[in-house]
């Protein structure tokens, strides 16, 4: 049954390939909810992305951003501004009419069949959460992970790939051992995140670390466990999702919680590279 509002939102640069596969999932999310719309940030791009988008218009109640900046070099800073650029339009225009905003890669990642029942369940349950992720059958977004005592990003540590595999073990572990459907985390994505919009009010992404949200009690126990130590420095950039959860807890008071159940089949890709190892 369909209930509440929902706005449905992604960043878009050079994703022709994927964009049409993902607008039939976004079909089947809109059914979950009385009303939807759709906010796509797009940056410049080299392939035919902003023509499909503005076809897809034509069947979608869509609101595109186009940046009209030059990228950076640096490619987490791009999706910080992209994804900012999509909370601004939330923020000061929508925020009293949507209930909940989803933020969903546009590329490979959500590009195969949803598990819609799994996102129906989530809703379901939209008491235990602020904010709600998902598990995959080969879980890859270690980057923008934060549960037990992994807060830090696995990228600035003195070990990566030692630190993603422990973190997979640890992970899988607790999926399977979990006696109910959700488990608490600090952050995740994994391509798709949905969040209740007035809990989330004023926060932003930011790419850079803010070394103030961190418990060093977490960072030692790391390091006496598995001999894993990290570079704290704030001036490094870090995932843009890891930031914007931190603050929101320390703000807000959030409650994140991620999924048991799978909302896309097994990925393989680019971004499972590093497991594949």
């Amino acid at each position: 049954m369909a209930t509440s509002s929902c706005l449905i939102c992604g960043c878009i640069k050079n994703c022709e390939l994927y964009i049409e596969k993902v607008f039939k999932n976004i079909e089947l999310i809109q059914q979950l909810f009385t009303r939807t719309k759709i906010v796509i940030s797009f940056d410049i791009s080299q392939d035919f992305s902003l023509k499909i988008l503005c076809s897809l218009k034509k069947l979608f109640d869509i609101d595109i951003i186009i940046n009209q900046h030059p990228v950076t070099a640096i490619r987490t800073v791009n999706i910080e501004n992209a994804r900012n650029k999509i909370l601004d339009l939330i923020y000061d225009k929508y925020a009293g009419e949507y209930s909940y905003f989803i933020m969903i890669d546009m590329d490979d990642v959500s590009a195969k069949p949803i598990n819609i029942e799994a996102l129906q369940h989530g809703l379901e349950n939209k008491e235990l959460w602020d904010g709600l992720f998902f598990n995959n059958e080969n879980y890859y977004d270690f980057w923008a992970l934060n549960f037990d005592d992994f807060q830090y990003s696995c990228w600035h540590s003195s070990d990566n790939k030692k630190l993603i595999n422990i973190m997979n073990k640890r992970f899988k572990s607790k999926m399977e051992t979990l006696s109910g459907d959700f488990f608490s985390c600090q952050s995740a994505f994994g391509g798709f995140g949905i969040y209740r919009t007035e809990r989330f009010i004023n926060c932003r992404y930011r790419s850079l670390v803010d070394t103030t949200l961190f418990n060093m009690h977490n960072f030692d126990n790391v390091y006496n466990n598995y001999h894993i130590s990290y570079n704290l420095n704030n001036n490094i950039y870090d995932c843009e999702h890891r930031y914007y959860h931190l603050n929101a807890i320390r703000a807000n008071k959030v409650k994140l919680m991620i999924s048991k159940k799978c909302l896309f089949p097994r990925y393989v890709g680019s971004h499972t590279a590093i497991l594949d190892k």
